[in-house]
This record gives structure tokens, C-alpha cells and sequence, in this order.
């Protein structure tokens, strides 16, 4: 083709890819809606957009920002539309855009480069604050190259003296970093459920004598079960020794698998949830318990109980 003719194949494409990206936009906003990626094993829309999509994260991150502001603001999917602001400037200005400042703002980022739509986005957001990063580093020491981190956050004003207490309880001249690093190891060892579990095993192993260990071997974890369902005929309660040992078993990670085969992978914020509700007449033997991200926990219940009784407790996106 000659040049003519390729501008105007180039042209085309550009303006099929502006409609593909607002209808992906209206996707992302139904997906929500209806929370479908929970049934095929993702945690989020975000998760399903970056795994099953295979979007990036910032990638995805944008899209799900500007395909909420154009379903709250159908002015600004006017503005897509026309091709006046696109997926990346609404991603800059969503997060401060209201009925307040909306006409202001919409005006001003009207065909904007990205630092102009930056710079007003700069003009209505608080003061500039510095959010928690780690960074690899390679760092020259008298002893040569070292890899290491670098490590940004803020603290509330109690931390500098804690830490300055802290550190004098230390042996030798530690730095802030050695020191975060021993707290860090300490509060892993109290708290690890992996951890908690080999303490009661070698404290288990060291009050048994041969024989006695090897009918725990065999018996011992028929005894916790029974033990845990005598208990839960009185409470709900789920003990800790019991919850460290679910979260062993399902490897500290989601266990909502989809008809696919796909596994949630969310390792943050995990629940553990009745297979069996207890109202139902569920106990907290082990067998009875699995690890649950909130949404899929939520979606659990949402079943068992219906979707009136759970409306309340999603969260409003």
C-alpha cells in the first residue's frame, strides 16, 4: 500500500482500538458487578485482570480505576469517547475528581498531555507523602560488594524512640537495619504458624518416651479431632493450635479452586472458614476447616445463607 493508504489503515486501527478499550472498560465494571472471577478462582477483579488476562499490573491497575470513574461520571466517558482524555489521564485524576471540583477539573485536563493532567492532579491532592517501598541495592562496604535493600516508610513519632531503646538493649553497635531484622526474625518465630507448630512438636517430642511417640505418630492426630469436636459442641471458637495446622495443610494460600482447576492465589488477609457452617451444625475439626481470601469466603456464606444476609458485608466499590 502506499503511503496514503497506510495512514488510513493506521488511522482505522487506532480508532478500533479506542472502541476496544472503552467496551473492555464496561467489562471490568460488569465483572465487578456480578463478581463472576470469584467463581473461576480469582480474589479480584485486578487478579483475574493480571493472571487470566495477563495484563501488567499498572496496566491493569489503570484500567480498573478509569472503568469505575466512567461508570460514576458518565461526563467523562463522554470526554473517552471523543478521544479528549484517555485510560492513563483518568487514571490520574479519578481519585480526586467530585461534584465539588468536577466541572474544574474536566475542563482543565480536556485534552491534556499526561505532565498537564499531572500538574492539575498536583493542584487538588494533599500533601506530597511517602509511601512504603523496598528497593535491591548493591552496596560498596569495606569488605566489597554486598546485595542489600533499601527500605523507605513512615512512623508515628513513638518509633524513633522505641527503636532508639531498643537498640541499646542490643549487643554491639547494630544498625537500624540489623535491628528491624532481629525484631523482624523474633516476631516470625512467635507468630509463624509454621513455627508455633514445630514448638509444640519438639516440646510434644521431648515429654514422650519411645513408645509413647510412636502411638502419637499414629494416633495423634485422630486425638486432636476428636478432642477439637468435643470442643465444638460448646463454642465456635477455633483455637490457635488448630488454625496453624489448617494453615500448614493449605500452604497459607486460598483453597477455592474453579471448575478449570484454577487456584486463588491471594496470601493476604486469608479466613478461616467452616466447610460445614457452624450454625449448621459444622465443628472445627480440621477436616471441616480450609483457608478462604474475604471474597471467596464471602461467597461461600453468600451461598449457604443467601445473597440478603451477605449484601451487607461486600465492599462498595
Amino acid at each position: 500500500m502506499n503511503n496514503a493508504e497506510f495512514h488510513i489503515e493506521f488511522e482505522k486501527a487506532a480508532r478500533e482500538n479506542q472502541r476496544s478499550t472503552i467496551v473492555v472498560l464496561h467489562f471490568i465494571n460488569d465483572c465487578e458487578r456480578r463478581k463472576s472471577y470469584l467463581d473461576l478462582g480469582y480474589s479480584s477483579v485486578w487478579d483475574y485482570c493480571t493472571r487470566k488476562l495477563e495484563y501488567s499490573s499498572s496496566t491493569a491497575g489503570r484500567y480498573i480505576v478509569a472503568a469505575r470513574c466512567i461508570a460514576q461520571n458518565p461526563e467523562v466517558l463522554a470526554m473517552l469517547e471523543k478521544r479528549e482524555v484517555s485510560v492513563t489521564s483518568i487514571s490520574q485524576f479519578a481519585s480526586i475528581l467530585n461534584n465539588d471540583n468536577k466541572q474544574s477539573i474536566l475542563g482543565r485536563v480536556k485534552g491534556a498531555s499526561w505532565r498537564e493532567v499531572e500538574r492539575v492532579a498536583c493542584d487538588y491532592r494533599p500533601p506530597v507523602a511517602l509511601s512504603d517501598r523496598t528497593v535491591p541495592v548493591r552496596v560498596a562496604t569495606p569488605d566489597g560488594v554486598q546485595h542489600m535493600v533499601f527500605s523507605q516508610f513512615l512512623a508515628p513519632e513513638e518509633y524513633a524512640g522505641v527503636l532508639d531503646e531498643v537498640r541499646k538493649m542490643m549487643p554491639g553497635d547494630m544498625s537500624y537495619g540489623e535491628v528491624l531484622l532481629t525484631v523482624l526474625r523474633e516476631y516470625r518465630e512467635r507468630h509463624s504458624p509454621m513455627a508455633r507448630q514445630q514448638r509444640r512438636e519438639r516440646k510434644g517430642s521431648a515429654n514422650l518416651d519411645s513408645h509413647q511417640r510412636e502411638c502419637c505418630d499414629k494416633k495423634g492426630s485422630a486425638s486432636l479431632h476428636s478432642h477439637r469436636r468435643e470442643l465444638s459442641e460448646h463454642s465456635r471458637h477455633i483455637p490457635d493450635e488448630v488454625r496453624d495446622v489448617v494453615f500448614i495443610r493449605d500452604g497459607g494460600q486460598c483453597t477455592f479452586i474453579a471448575p478449570d482447576g484454577t487456584r486463588c492465589q491471594c496470601r493476604k488477609g486469608l479466613e478461616v472458614d467452616h466447610i460445614r457452617p457452624f450454625a449448621n451444625g459444622g465443628n472445627i475439626d480440621t477436616s471441616n476447616l480450609r483457608l478462604l481470601c474475604g471474597g471467596h469466603n464471602r461467597l461461600a456464606a453468600e451461598r449457604a445463607m443467601g445473597k440478603s444476609v451477605m449484601q451487607a458485608y461486600w465492599r462498595v466499590q
